[in-house]
């Protein structure tokens, strides 16, 4: 419920505090005296667009603020939306719009800053304003689907709907991702079985390439081998004093002298040892000599190998270990691949249970939208014919949205689309409520559908000349229904029908006063004796007379006796 609103520097008004009550507020006053300037300004700090115009005349900026009492909002998704944004809870809500004519224009909200957008999302959960602003739900076609679930209380089925809805899509954008990678994945498969294959051909070894490395450098160097070895056999072993020949000698000098001198005993074992290991070595190099011979294929076969390994070196590593590596990656994401056809089998699956799913509920939402659709249908003709329209016929038609293969459209609200036509008179073909022609009936039309689906959709509603066109009788019957709207929501109305104002738990006079040259808009709540002059200055001009006074009392009282006939009717029903 709005608390309290306060506008500074916007437009033609200075400063202006209003306090509002609950019930139905309304708002009188000449033509141009700035009711619905006041209107503008709660609209701006709903999220409405701000323009620099919008300053009044000597000043650098516009305010504009409003107190809510949000405790009753808890149905409204407000206080998820405000814990979304990082407003901590509160049974209060301040929202404060600043413009200023250099441009900037800022939001705070409970006294941080905030963003337009939020600020929209918040306004259109507190305040429906019926009027010229943008904020006329029910003009809205898209609206009407929400309309029609609230009053056919489908919240529950549209909880389930979007959770549904949520488990299809993902299950969708799953395979639209497995198959986007499938796409460009049959190519890379082929790729990778090449590589693979060629690597898996190879059948490399860690190490390989060191012990070819010296295997065809061993093979290339057979002859310098052969020589070397000839050479320290001879040295060693066969030339006429030869290492081994002297060394005998030297070993046998030693063992007869080393019974004389103990001392010698020892190195002649040393000498004796070194003569064994010599005349070994000169075995082996007489044997290596003899067997080492070219082998030509060999060598090729190494030098084959090795330019293999260099050449898969270049594609794919710079060692034997990586290319090891790489074949161990391409079996697994080539095992992945090879698995794309089993998990897009699973995601289907999972895909098509999920939209079977979603369009059950779609279905269930489909029906209960239909008998809802019944419902509101004659609940709604009945108001019509109440506020002076009988024989206008009413319409919420639900059709389901279906794509070119028939099958439904589903989203996360059904599969349905929901519109509101209106025949406003006899013998008219239905049409959507855009297209009523005349204003009254505009009026009437709105204020029979809010009457009929007003409670819990939004705290506060707004009505700005919801009268226009309307007079005589039917103007107090438009009267009641906005008395009975205001026993469900608070209800702000702009009017210059005194047999409206007369239903008024809290009237407000608008005028406008000029002081030093410059022109200001004043707001008064007038009771008792200014209200009745208030009202008679509306049924007479301005000159309020006995008898306009006394026709003002009547029209009070008798507006009195109605709002309590129509609610205890209410309560006995």
């Amino acid at each position: 419920m709005l608390l309290e609103l306060s506008i500074k520097d916007f437009a033609i008004i200075e400063s202006l505090s209003i306090g509002f009550g609950p019930g139905l507020n309304i708002f009188t006053g000449s033509t141009g005296a700035g009711k619905s300037i006041i209107m503008d300004a709660l609209a701006l700090v709903l999220g409405d667009r701000a323009s620099g115009d919008l300053i009044r005349e000597g000043s650098d900026e516009a305010q504009v603020e409003a107190l809510f009492d949000i405790s009753g909002a808890s149905g409204s998704g407000l206080d998820d939306l405000l814990a979304e944004a990082g407003y901590p809870a509160s049974d209060e809500l301040v929202i404060k719009r600043v413009v200023q004519r250099a441009g900037r224009n800022r939001v705070y909200i409970n006294g941080g800053l905030s963003t337009l957008v939020t600020l929209t999302e918040v306004g259109r959960r507190l305040i429906d304003i019926y009027g010229q602003s943008e904020h006329q739900s029910l003009a809205r076609s898209d609206e009407h689907v929400e309309v029609l679930d609230s009053f056919g209380d489908l919240s529950g089925l549209r909880s389930r709907m979007a959770s549904a809805y949520r488990e299809m899509a993902g299950a969708r954008r799953d395979l639209e991702v497995l198959l986007n990678e499938a796409r460009g994945g049959r190519d890379r498969k082929d790729f990778l079985s090449f590589q693979l294959e060629e690597l898996s051909a190879a059948a490399l070894k860690p190490g390989e390439e060191e012990e070819l490395k010296s295997l065809r450098e061993r093979l290339q160097s057979v002859g310098k081998l052969r020589e070397a070895a000839e050479f320290a056999e001879r040295a060693v072993y066969s030339d006429s004093g030869s290492i081994t020949e002297r060394l005998g000698a030297v070993a046998r000098a030693l063992k007869d002298v080393s019974s004389l001198d103990g001392r010698l005993k020892e190195a002649a074992s040393r000498v004796e040892a070194s003569l064994l290991e010599l005349e070994d070595a000169g075995a082996f190099f007489r044997d290596y000599a003899a067997a080492i011979e070219a082998d030509p294929e060999a060598l090729e076969a190494a030098s084959e190998r090795l330019d293999l390994i260099g050449k898969l070196k270049k594609k794919y590593g710079g060692s034997v270990d990586e290319m090891l590596a790489k074949k161990e990656a391409l079996e697994k994401e080539l095992g992945f691949l090879e698995n794309t056809d089993l998990k897009q089998a699973e995601i289907e699956t999972r895909f098509n249970a999920a939209h079977a799913k979603a369009a059950g509920i779609a279905g269930e939402l489909h029906s209960g939208r239909f008998e809802a659709a019944k419902v509101l249908k004659s609940r709604i003709e009945e108001e019509l014919t109440n506020l002076g329209m009988k024989g206008a016929l009413f319409e919420a038609l639900v059709e389901e949205d279906r794509a070119q293969d028939g099958a439904p459209r589903l989203t996360e609200k059904g599969s349905d689309k929901v519109s509101f036509l209106i025949a406003a008179n006899k013998g008219e073909g239905l049409k959507p409520l855009s297209k009523v022609a005349s204003g009254g009936e505009l009026s009437r039309i709105m204020l029979a559908i809010k009457s009929v689906i007003s409670a819990g959709r939004v705290s506060t509603m707004v009505f700005d000349e919801i009268d226009t066109g309307v007079s005589g009788g039917i103007a107090q019957v438009v009267g009641l229904k906005l008395k009975e709207v205001s026993r469900a929501n608070q209800v702000l109305c702009i009017t210059h029908l005194p047999q409206v104002a007369a239903f008024a738990d809290r009237h407000f006079a608008v005028s406008k006063e000029t002081a030093g040259g410059r022109t200001t808009t004043r707001v008064r709540e007038v009771s008792g004796e200014d209200r009745v002059d208030e009202i008679s200055s509306m049924l007479g001009g301005l000159k309020v007379t006995e008898t306009t006074k006394k026709h003002a009392l009547e029209l009070m009282g008798s507006a009195g006796r109605l709002a309590r006939a129509g609610k205890a009717l209410k309560k006995s029903s």
